[in-house]
């Protein structure tokens, strides 16, 4: 939801803090974030309060602008852990002054100390002989009169907060608040609520009929629409980290007590969950036709049970990364659904995992909640009464339980339930363990609501503890003797090698008539976008025109939504929601998608880099596709040279790094990033913002190296550049300012002053001038109506004409490439470096490959455990060992989700490098193909050996078993590719993944029939790829084995039972002697148990299927492959080509 601009939600923070009415007020970079008039109208806003309610304000601030210094009383300067300065801001320039270190009269003074004592742009030693020079002093303010105080003197009074009753009501009131307003509290899960419950009612539409074919598929029914509503309360845990973070700060500020905003929360989660089970069990019930008398008490169970998920997803709220608590909570949830009774026998789990059959809710949420539902129902058809032990007609005896089944569909008889819901509910329990003819409303109610209030508890006392409301620490008294420690210090060095921008020899100019130089040129680039219903177009950048020779760089500057980021999509040929308009050439020529990647290079904002690589593997890499002819000497040779010139030798070997680990600084993937570019070779080199995030010395040392640079490669530089310190300004040659959609300037650096002089709009300062002009042309800062008046003074201009009449570019060919014949390395060679570098990652990116086989096996070594009795080839262990083969096969495929977001990663620059010109779309495809294939095969060969040597699995179809595996995870493998491309956001490929995977477990014939699933719905039977693997690996699994409890016999022949009964052989031939139902009697041989279990799992089958399956399965493979290759192809090659200008309104409307 979008709101408060960036400026206002800092300055509410400040006023909420006021509320208070402190004396001291600390802020945190109170100007980070925001532009320059931003900062400034912020900073004057603090004085302002300060000098108005006499309370001192302590802030740190980040590199502040000549502007922003000039607003603070006084200033502390630290570094590495030391003091280089406190005292008076105005006196700060006098005290370096007598130290030996005095600026000069056009420097900001903040950034002229913070250069002085950064040991990245000036050596240690100096660094610490400033430091030292105020050790040396009295330690007192510098520049402070003692007997002449700054300001008032604080009036100290005793702090009030509200009793615990006003704190509990307020507080109540804005939960009310955030309930209504915030979707992702209540509302998000009360339409996910109804929507599913709902699907799943159609789904199982079929289970209206009251016949014993639909009860077992209506108790799955009645379980998902528990289980999965469930799982959407991981949305709040998400809504709940949110409010932690403000929670967190408003407790240490005393506002309330810990206590008062858990039980508010509380106080409105209470009706919100009667809300949300209602939403669920209302399409649940009419849908399924079920019992509405039975409406009450499984209404109270569905809220306690939400009640006691949402404390939960409460308690894991108050991790420090949202992902982590999400993490959790799915763990909980997942151990939940598996303990709770419907796929394992709590008598059967090994001590001490049992317990969590115990613990978890879920399972005495079922229990309940199933008896309230069945005890209710209607009678069921198809049941024939008999006397236990008499002769049945065609064949085998009456069971204890006193009725029999029979029909051409079931001969066997073992689909017979009952008729009673009582009845059902004991023929359940044969393999639902927890059910019983009895509710235990009282107890299993009291055990949920244990559950929750533990949860709640843990809540509490985690939000004390992180609030540090106990045991805060107070600073010791100082020590004489301590010693201070900064990260990354070589006390070895005097740290003069990482100032490689100062010390790095500058190249001479290019000539204007040198033959291998370059001009690069843009003229009246415009941007317009549709407008809606009839409305004219809207021009949002006008006429912009410039010119660059090769060894000049040009820096685009402008305040927020001057069009910056249009001008540079549209130089680069990037697809944007307009069109534009204008000529660019090179050399005279006019330029294309196809010549900029030939001749030019872009090097986006974001560092697009591989996080296991390093340096020297990233350009090894960049210079076998964009210069394969090199011999593997001399490509040693230019590696080496590029690192040292980038200054990168020294982190030659160090990791990009990511997410996941550290690698190089942000200085050095910018300067990696630039150096990957110079491997092409380009005439052109495009870079948006690329002092982006470093300090002062990383970003000159940028900027110093982009000039270096431009003159040795003989290069044209266009970038763009936010708030640039006067150093950073001064490396520019030319200068393009942006304001509004216009050009309020371009020419040469040195002639900006004196040209906004000469229109009557002299800088406001010499200490940095685009500082001053940034200010001038920021409508924020002045006025709409001055900015206009610039913008137009320049579109009159002598200058901005001379630009105009530029000559548009000639049809013809393009200068020639600078990379030689041929250009960069051919299709097939091309594809063997990208297989090469995909396995190198393989082997140690933890996204791909290696985590998932660490992990995997482990996991599903774990559920074997858990299903250790199904070992015993007996027939009560036959639907336990199903229900291992379940998750065996749907945890791997669940796992794939680390290829989304290690996929997602990567996505960022294999589309950079695509677009550059290294390879083809299809090169990567079919390179990580190739290194896909024998990798899952791995990984499905380790699990594999895992589940059969724990679940006792017979060895004989081992081999098919696996390759039915890794057909299964090639499948949700490129499932993640295919999102991870198509959805820039990983959050919403893996909601997708997740979605998917779901309806493949859903749909996998395990838990419903596919034939009684209402077109269309069916399709989706077919189209999840679990379906056609659980009916290989059933077959794999059951066929080799025998089950005892069950004898084989011919059809009518005569049998007698171990008590004497005598009787005939079943038309199924085979009988269980001494079991009380007929029910859970599947057969001896594997035959028989997969003809048995195909009545209720129709994916199973005893006939071979394997082939047709797997070929199922690997052409899923195929068309996910071509999905994900159209859509990276489509991505890589979506570009404008600026056209005609069309007919647009006069006025522009400004955007970024």
């Amino acid at each position: 939801i979008r709101g408060l601009s960036s400026g206002n939600k800092r300055r509410l923070s400040v006023a909420l803090a006021l509320v208070k009415r402190p004396k001291i007020l600390f802020l945190d970079e109170p100007t980070s974030g925001v532009d320059s008039a931003s900062a400034v109208r912020m900073m004057t806003f603090l004085k302002n309060v300060a000098k108005a309610q006499n309370i001192a304000v302590v802030c740190t601030i980040h590199q502040p602008p000549a502007s922003v210094f000039a607003g603070f009383d006084n200033v502390m300067v630290l570094s590495m852990g030391r003091v280089a300065y406190f005292g008076k801001a105005a006196k700060m320039n006098a005290y370096l002054a007598g130290i030996g270190h005095a600026p000069t009269a056009d420097t900001n003074p903040a950034e002229f100390i913070l250069d002085l004592v950064n040991k990245d742009f000036t050596s240690t030693a100096s660094v610490r002989a400033v430091l030292d020079k105020w050790s040396e002093g009295t330690g007192k303010a510098y520049g402070c009169d003692a007997e002449h105080e700054d300001g008032a003197p604080l009036a100290l009074a005793d702090f009030q907060r509200a009793p615990f009753a006003k704190q509990l009501a307020v507080l109540t009131d804005r939960s009310v608040v955030v309930a209504r307003r915030e979707p992702l509290a209540y509302l998000v899960r009360l339409i996910a609520n109804f929507n599913a419950t709902l699907f799943f009612g159609i789904i199982y539409i079929e289970t209206r009929d009251k016949v014993q074919a639909q009860i077992n598929p209506r108790t799955f029914f009645l379980m998902f629409c528990v289980g999965i509503p469930m799982q959407f309360i991981l949305v709040s845990n998400f809504i709940y980290h949110y409010q932690w973070l403000s929670l967190k700060k408003e407790v240490k500020d005393g506002m309330y007590h810990p206590a008062a905003n858990a039980i508010a929360s509380w106080i409105v989660q209470i009706p919100m969950m009667f809300i949300l089970a209602l939403s669920s069990l209302i399409p649940m019930f009419a849908l399924g036709d079920l019992a509405w008398e039975s409406f009450g008490i499984v209404l109270v169970l569905y809220a306690v049970t939400f009640w006691a998920f949402e404390g939960l997803a409460q308690a894991f709220s108050c991790f420090p990364n949202v992902i982590y608590g999400l993490f959790m909570f799915l763990n909980i949830y997942f151990m939940a659904f598996l303990f709770c009774g419907m796929f394992v026998d709590p008598e059967d789990v090994v001590w001490p995992i049992r317990i969590f059959c115990y613990f978890l809710p879920l399972g005495w949420t079922l229990q309940s909640y199933m008896y309230g539902l069945w005890h209710h129902m209607d009678n069921h058809k198809g049941v024939t009464y008999c006397t236990p032990g008499d002769a049945l007609p065609q064949g085998g005896v009456c069971t204890a339980q006193g009725f029999y089944c029979y029909s051409e569909e079931d001969p066997s008889g073992a689909v017979c339930y009952g008729e009673t819901g009582d009845q059902i509910l004991e023929s359940l329990s044969v393999q639902f363990t927890i059910f019983e003819a009895k509710g235990h409303y009282a107890r299993n109610i009291g055990f949920i609501i244990a559950f929750g209030s533990l949860c709640r508890i843990g809540y509490v006392a985690a939000v004390y503890v992180l609030t540090k409301m106990y045991g805060g620490q107070t600073p010791a008294e100082p020590s004489d003797s301590y010693e201070v420690v900064v990260d990354g210090e070589d006390p070895s060095s005097d740290g003069s090698e990482l100032a490689i921008s100062v010390t790095e020899p500058s190249f001479a100019p290019v000539a204007k008539d040198d033959p291998d130089g370059t001009t690069f040129c843009f003229k009246d680039i415009s941007y317009s976008i549709p407008g809606k219903k009839g409305a004219p177009d809207k021009r949002v950048l006008v006429d912009a025109s410039a010119t660059v020779h090769a060894g000049e760089v040009l820096a685009i500057v402008g305040p927020s939504g001057a069009g910056k980021t249009i001008l540079l999509d549209t130089l680069t040929y990037s697809k944007g929601p307009g069109a534009p308009a204008g000529d660019i050439t090179l050399d005279g020529h006019k330029m294309s998608r196809s010549v900029f990647v030939e001749q030019a290079i872009y090097v986006p904002r974001e560092d697009n880099l591989w996080p296991t690589m390093t340096p020297r593997q990233h350009l090894e890499f960049a210079f076998k596709l964009f210069r394969p002819t090199l011999d593997a000497e001399s490509l040693e040779s230019e590696v080496s040279e590029l690192l040292s010139v980038t200054g990168l030798t020294s982190c030659q070997d160090t990791r990009a790094g990511g997410f996941l680990f550290k690698g190089l600084s942000g200085g050095q993937r910018r300067r990696l990033s630039l150096a990957v570019a110079l491997v092409k070779r380009p005439r052109v080199i495009i870079l948006d913002e690329p002092t982006s995030g470093l300090d002062s010395a990383a970003a000159a040392a940028i900027v110093s190296l982009l000039d270096n640079i431009a003159r040795k490669c003989k290069a044209a530089v266009i970038c763009t550049i936010h708030q640039p310190s006067a150093l950073v300004f001064a490396g520019f040659h030319k200068v393009l300012v942006l304001s509004e959609g216009r050009v309020a300037f371009c020419g040469e650096r040195g002639d900006m002053a004196p040209y906004f002089e000469k229109v009557g709009q002299a800088l406001s300062h010499d200490a940095n001038p685009a500082e001053a002009v940034l200010d001038l042309v920021s409508k924020d800062a002045t006025s709409e109506e001055a900015v206009k008046e610039i913008l137009d003074k320049w579109e009159a201009s002598n200058d901005s004409k001379s630009l105009a009449l530029m000559s548009s570019g000639v049809e013809g060919n393009p200068p020639p490439s600078r990379r030689g014949a041929g250009g960069g390395a051919g299709a097939v060679a091309s594809t063997a470096q990208v297989f090469k570098r995909s396995l190198s990652l393989a082997l140690v990116d933890p996204l791909q490959y290696i985590g998932r086989l660490a992990a995997v096996p482990p996991i599903v070594a774990f559920f074997g455990l858990v299903y250790l009795a199904s070992r015993e080839t007996n027939q009560k262990q036959v639907p336990f060992r199903l229900f291992y083969l379940w998750w065996v096969l749907a945890l791997p495929a669940c796992m794939s989700i680390s290829t989304l977001i290690g996929t997602n990663r990567d996505n960022f620059s294999v589309v950079y490098e695509i677009r550059a010109g290294m390879y083809k779309a299809w090169s990567y495809a079919a390179s990580t193909s190739l290194v896909q294939v024998p990798a899952l095969f791995l990984l499905a060969m380790c699990i594999n050996i895992a589940a059969f040597a724990v679940g006792g699995w017979p060895w004989d179809y081992f081999i098919t078993f696996t390759v039915t595996m890794t057909a299964t995870l090639m499948v949700f493998d490129n499932l993640a590719q295919l999102l991870a491309v198509a959805f820039v956001n990983p959050v919403l490929g893996m909601l997708g993944f997740l979605g998917v995977w779901s309806s493949s477990i859903i749909f996998c014939g395990l838990v419903f029939r596919g034939e009684d699933v209402v077109w269309p719905f069916r399709l989706f039977y077919y189209l999840m790829p679990l379906k056609w693997t659980f009916g290989s690996a059933g077959y794999d699994v059951f066929m080799p084995s025998t089950f005892s409890g069950a004898e084989t016999c011919v059809p009518g022949a005569a049998i007698t039972y171990a008590d004497g009964t005598a009787a005939t052989c079943p038309p199924v031939g085979f009988y269980c002697d001494g079991m009380t139902s007929s029910f859970g009697c599947w057969g001896r041989t594997g035959t028989q148990v997969l003809d048995t279990l195909q009545m209720s799992y129709e994916s199973l089958s005893s006939t071979d299927h394997r082939g047709r399956d797997i070929g199922v399965l690997l052409a899923m493979v195929a068309a996910l492959k071509l999905g994900y290759v159209f859509i990276l192809t489509k991505k890589v090659s979506a570009t404008d080509s600026p056209q005609k200008p069309a007919k647009v309104s006069p006025k522009p409307k400004p955007v970024e």
